[in-house]
């Protein structure tokens, strides 16, 4: 059961960075292109500085000096790439825990049975030889 629960949240994960501002949305609230750009570069950037390893910083410093528009745009898109990368982080800790207490257990459960680790132990050995050492 705990297994499904780290399931579907890891599923809400991909699906919380999956929902970010779509470049639509943006052009439909009437900004420019140099903003999208901004904002693209800053969400990468922003996701990258929140600890996601398979993101890059990324900012035209240049442009972010001289184009008002990218970097309002980037600044934008870097808040919003730290918070999608600080919930799937939230989310996936949240799984990761309830997998984990659930296989810490089942070892703890494990640890108990001390005929199932005995025969683990020799599982794939011969032990027909030990059969003479009772008689």
């Amino acid at each position: 059961m705990k297994l499904l629960a780290a399931i579907s949240l890891a599923i809400t994960a991909l699906l919380v960075v999956s929902c970010g501002t779509t470049d639509s949305s943006l052009k439909n609230q009437g900004k420019s292109a140099a903003y999208i750009q901004g904002f693209h570069d800053g969400k990468h950037s922003g996701m990258k500085e929140e600890g996601n390893h398979y993101e890059r910083y990324v900012r035209d410093d240049a442009r972010f000096r001289s184009d008002s528009e990218y970097k309002s745009g980037w600044l934008a898109g870097e808040l919003e790439g730290k918070t999608l990368q600080d919930e799937a982080t939230s989310i996936g800790m949240a799984a990761a825990g309830a997998y984990s207490s659930s296989q810490i257990q089942k070892e703890v459960d494990k640890s108990r049975d001390f005929e199932g680790i005995a025969n683990d132990a020799v599982q794939g050995t011969d032990t027909s030889s030990l059969n003479r050492l009772g008689q």
